[in-house]
């Protein structure tokens, strides 16, 4: 599922997997001139290759991820306090938020080839994903102050059981884990199962007091438009919203190029 920059406080972030799971990869690139990046470059192109680099292999990327999940834990730890146990939750985007699809998308570069929901669906069941740096120790204290957490993806819902074995591999738990229907990909709908009640077993409500994600879409009727607003509109970003970082795909690949 392509599920999903923008600055928060001090992180880098975007992405989440949209309900017609886009391109990942970039197509490929026109035949090389001499002077041009070489085979193992080119058949994402150079921009991909980039920033898959970077997702990959940087010391910055595992920074901010680490430094995203610290903000997110104070920021949880101060708005649980004198909260009863149960009566709130945390949601959390899966892919690039909690679960590293990297490999994915370098094994597409190598083999000069771009999504299909066949492939993804192929890596999915190898269930291969690891762990974005802190996010299994900021689940962990979440649930340890008596929050629920729910993983809102945008995966479909027939790769819903290897995405939580996937989870459930790497020692993230969750209390409901909620993928894509067939029938839309926004997010707002399975947001408000969460607060009723409707995603947990014993259908009790949960006030939501966090958003983790790394799309614009991944948190509540928030756009790219955003982008263009003042900075106001970005005031919950850092507090009750989290962004990650995921320089390689998104609902930002849409925006003009300016």
């Amino acid at each position: 599922m392509r599920l999903g920059p923008v600055l928060v406080v001090v992180v880098l972030a975007v992405g989440c997997r949209s309900a017609t799971p886009p391109r990942l990869g970039a197509p490929p690139s026109p035949a090389p001139s001499p002077a041009a990046p070489s085979p193992a470059v080119s058949p994402g192109g150079r921009e991909m290759a980039d920033a898959l680099h970077w997702f990959r292999n940087s010391a910055e990327r595992r920074a901010i991820a680490l430094q995203t999940y610290r903000l997110a834990t104070d920021q949880i730890e101060r708005a649980a306090r004198g909260r009863e146990p149960g009566t709130w939750a945390v949601i959390l985007d899966a892919d690039e938020t909690v679960l590293d699809n990297s490999t994915y998308e370098k094994e597409l570069l190598e083999q000069g080839t771009t999504h299909t929901p066949e492939r993804w669906a192929a890596w999915v069941a190898r269930k291969a994903s690891p762990a974005i740096p802190g996010a299994p120790a900021f689940v962990r204290r979440a649930r340890e102050l008596g929050g629920r957490i729910a993983i809102v993806s945008n995966r479909t819902e027939a790769e819903c059981p290897d995405t939580g074995a996937n989870l459930a591999s790497l020692g993230v738990s969750y209390d409901a884990i909620l993928c894509r229907p067939p029938d839309r990909g926004e997010k707002g709908p399975r947001f408000e199962k969460v607060a009723r009640g409707e995603a947990f077993p014993d259908g009790r409500p949960a006030e939501v007091l966090m958003w983790v994600g790394d799309n614009i879409q991944d948190f509540p009727g928030a756009t790219q438009a955003i982008r263009q607003g003042p900075e106001d509109a970005f005031g919950p970003f850092g507090t009750r919203f989290i962004v990650l970082p995921n320089p390689m795909y998104g609902s930002w690949e849409k925006n003009p190029r300016e």
